[in-house]
């Protein structure tokens, strides 16, 4: 069993004098069997009662044994919407700890729910498909569109390999989507920063380039996949605690960001969240080199070698490859700006009309 602690790895505010609180809710990560890493759930002062969040699915992949050994009470998750969080929140009685058993819909739920109602919250994963595994940031669903705000990192993670390397690849190509999608999200901050003084923080920076290079390593590296996997669960932590210490998505979540939050609304397809992350981190690494020819001097994250990392992965690199119509790429590239006004991207200070768009996707590879 392996510990990694995040309180004496983080800098603290004073020390990066970034102006940024440094939240540091995140105490440590267990890497290890999971019926091990349960029994010192009370040294981080994490007590019953407990309560497990799980799917039908997860729940046989690994919340029964949460449940059995903690003797807790069960909830499953239906949906992810902050209705369902909500409803749950009020089944919780005199629950002191809860435990997320799952992929990114019941993690949110459970993260939320635990928010709401002031319980200690732990995150033990069951796939490697998404970077809100320790991040204080909920992404649910209401009125037909996906929301993120601010709740609270969990305080404990646990990482059994042994159940994240069996987790269907397309999860897997997820994650990595996920954290390839940063080489994007983090120019898009840096646009904020130069452009109209936003706050930055260095340690977030130095998290997610970190991150990055962690799934470069992953996605070519000869070796067993419990080793590969090991690099990529690295990197989506990285990338949720960079969201911790500045209180928000920005380190990770750009323009391609948005471009999926559109397809979640208007596609008939539904694309894994970090798939979609990825092809949308194509068009807007296009739109980036288009714009702002120098914008990375790294060769390992300009487009073409992006689209590489990209296919590695498991990810279509064309449009019709991913069942996406052309039609509504050319639409998110074009609108998907108007979903959240106020954080800038390359989107918000070149606003593409169609024909840009289309120009955008042709230099990706798209289409």
């Amino acid at each position: 069993m392996r510990l990694l602690e995040f309180g004496e790895r983080i800098k603290s505010a004073e020390e990066c004098g970034c102006g940024f609180k440094h939240d540091k809710t995140l105490k440590a990560v267990i890497f290890g069997p999971l019926t091990e890493a349960l029994k010192h759930l009370e040294k981080f002062g994490l007590n019953p009662p407990y309560a497990v969040f799980s799917d039908k699915i997860t729940y046989e992949v690994a919340g029964r044994i949460v449940q059995e050994e903690l003797d807790a009470k069960l909830l499953l998750v239906k949906s992810p919407t902050f209705q369902e969080s909500e409803e749950k929140a009020r089944e919780l009685g005199d629950v002191r700890t809860l435990i997320a058993v799952g992929g990114g819909t019941v993690i949110d739920v459970a993260k939320y729910a635990a928010y709401l109602s002031s319980a200690d919250f732990v995150s033990i994963p069951t796939a490697p498909s998404h970077d809100g595994i320790v991040s204080p940031i909920t992404s649910l669903f209401t009125e037909n569109r996906r929301k993120s705000i601010l709740t609270r990192a969990p305080s404990l993670a646990i990482i059994d390999l042994s159940i994240l390397t069996s987790a269907p690849r397309e999860l897997i190509a997820s994650g990595y989507g996920d954290v390839l999608a940063k080489i994007v999200s983090l120019k898009d901050w840096q646009l904020g920063r130069d452009e109209l003084g936003e706050a930055y923080c260095k340690t977030a920076e130095e998290l997610i380039l970190e991150a990055i290079e962690l799934v470069i390593d992953s996605l070519d590296l000869r070796a067993e996949i419990e080793e590969r996997v090991a690099r990529l669960i690295e990197a989506l932590i990285n990338c949720g605690v960079a969201m911790m210490i500045v209180g928000s998505s920005r380190p990770a979540s750009g323009s391609e960001h948005l471009i999926s939050h559109y397809l979640d609304m208007s596609s008939e397809k539904k694309l894994r969240h970090g798939i979609q992350c990825a092809i949308g981190a194509l068009a807007m690494a296009a739109y980036h080199e288009l714009r702002n020819p120098n914008w990375w001097k790294n060769e390992k994250y300009r487009l073409e070698a992006l689209r590489e990392h990209v296919l590695k992965a498991g990810i279509p690199a064309r449009l019709e490859d991913a069942g996406i119509p052309v039609e509504v790429m050319i639409n998110a590239i074009t609108n998907s700006w108007r979903i959240r006004p106020q954080r800038y991207t390359i989107l918000h200070k070149f606003k593409p009309d169609r024909r840009g768009a289309l120009q955008i996707l042709r230099t990706a590879g798209l289409a």
